[in-house]
């Protein structure tokens, strides 16, 4: 009965836990369920019922989840605290819907002032003219701009003009399960810090008797960034017009991968969030993930760490980030942007950054919330806030072909890779090849 109960309690808590933008910005892993009955708008203050002297600012995102009620706590607080008349009306729906409503009300003129997006989508909306250039933020706001770090803020850049200023960000990290250690007679507070020690680790730590793996590898190509610039490799060359991945730092990569699967140290065909349940049953060891589990794993009071990702065996990392913005749309008049960015700066200020970081388990990307004392004294949070710093942004910034490569290419290659049907050498020459077709070579 007690094993019937657990698997229940597992099951509710994985389907209920969000996943980026994209990686993680915004859409944390998208693959985790959302009911969208649960989903409702936001009744807030409409512009036929506020004051004549109210400034309505309409605010679309997608935070479906535990962290959409955050969000609608730190509005809500706004909208009482600000003397300047604004209202934030607040609109909450599922991404793929936000989605559809978006591109049609960028079209019409209709789109609200302000809307949550991951800097993936930038190139898109910036590049139809759907969004206005922020880059006057800064002066505007009096902020000290170098206070935030700089690989968070340079998604955003399009073509030498500023997009969004970020709401949230997230790297990737290694979770791993310090009971599975303890029975494995590994040290829980030690996970691997190198490739090396990650093959070692996850060997001991896998029992195809209790179907137990070391390490749980998702089938996406996020699995392969994870590695490959810490082993050296690009996917492109430096001007980003040509494949760089049929590389040596590539098929070493994608040998170790091959060979997790090969020993059964991991599942073969798991998705993301596959492997988030696989890990939440405490049937993988280790797994790589972005932030959004820890506030659903401390729930379920699973022992687990979480910390930097395994660097190369020479000390490099680099892991993939994923970072959600504010924009402010061309459907705002002159006094709905000033009145965006006052809610902007809002945001951005030490005391939200620091309560979003706490409450909701993403990292601190600001030094001042990072050196913050109760910052410093949370385990978690002391240690991933440091790591924001090693997040090299998405696999292809700025390249509105990259969800063609991922689907086209990457994905399904890796997948190939991963079931022993290709080899490491074929896999990185044809993602190389690939890569090229879509950029036209």
């Amino acid at each position: 009965m007690k094993k019937s109960l657990l698997w229940i309690v597992v099951l509710i808590l994985s389907i209920s836990m969000v996943a980026a933008f994209s990686f993680a910005g915004c859409k944390a892993k998208e693959e985790a369920v959302v009911e969208e009955e649960a989903v409702v708008e936001e009744e807030a203050v409409t512009e036929e019922e506020a004051p004549a002297e109210t400034i309505l600012v309409r605010f679309w995102n997608g935070f479906t989840a535990s962290d959409g009620d955050i969000l609608r706590e730190i509005v809500a607080r706004f909208n009482e605290e600000n003397e300047l008349g604004i209202v934030v009306e607040i609109n909450i729906m599922p991404w793929d819907n936000m989605m559809e409503k978006l591109a049609p009300s960028l079209t019409t003129g209709t789109a609200p002032e302000l809307i949550l997006l991951d800097s993936e989508a930038v190139p898109e909306y910036a590049g139809s003219g759907g969004l206005i250039p922020l880059d006057e933020f800064w002066d505007w706001s009096g902020l000290d701009k170098g206070n935030y770090a700089q690989n968070i803020l340079e998604p955003f850049v399009f073509e030498d003009v500023t997009y969004g200023i970020p709401m949230q960000c997230s790297t990737t990290y290694l979770y791993w399960n310090k009971d599975l250690f303890i029975e494995a007679g590994l040290d829980p507070e030690q996970p691997p810090k190198t490739f090396d020690e990650l093959k070692e680790y996850a060997a001991k730590l896998t029992d195809l008797s209790k179907q137990q793996y070391g390490f749980a590898v998702a089938n996406d190509s996020q699995s392969i960034a994870y590695f490959l610039w810490s082993n050296g490799g690009e996917w492109l060359n430096s001007d980003k017009t040509e494949a760089a991945c049929d590389s040596p730092e590539m098929i070493e990569v994608l040998t170790m991968l091959q060979d997790f699967g090969k020993d059964g140290v991991t599942p073969i065909g798991m998705n993301s969030p596959d492997c988030d349940r696989l890990f939440t049953a405490g049937k993988s060891a280790m797994f790589i993930q972005g932030p959004w589990l820890i506030n659903g794993l401390k729930q379920l009071g699973l022992n687990f760490g979480i910390g930097a990702t395994p660097a190369s065996n020479s000390g490099e990392l680099w892991t993939p980030s994923g970072v959600c913005g504010y924009m402010v749309t061309e459907s705002a008049t002159e006094e709905g942007k000033i009145a965006a960015f006052e809610f902007i700066k809002y945001w951005i200020s030490k005391d939200i950054l620091k309560e979003w970081t706490l409450r909701n388990g993403f990292p601190a990307w600001s030094d001042e919330v990072i050196a913050d004392e109760e910052v410093q004294n949370d385990p978690i949070q002391s240690v991933l806030g440091p790591l924001t710093q090693y997040g090299r942004g998405n696999i292809f910034p700025g390249m509105p072909e990259a969800g063609q490569i991922r689907d086209d290419y990457l994905n399904p290659l890796f997948e190939q890779l991963m079931y022993n049907e290709i080899t490491p050498e074929d896999c990185a020459r044809q993602l190389a090849e690939g890569i090229n077709t879509v950029l036209g070579n």
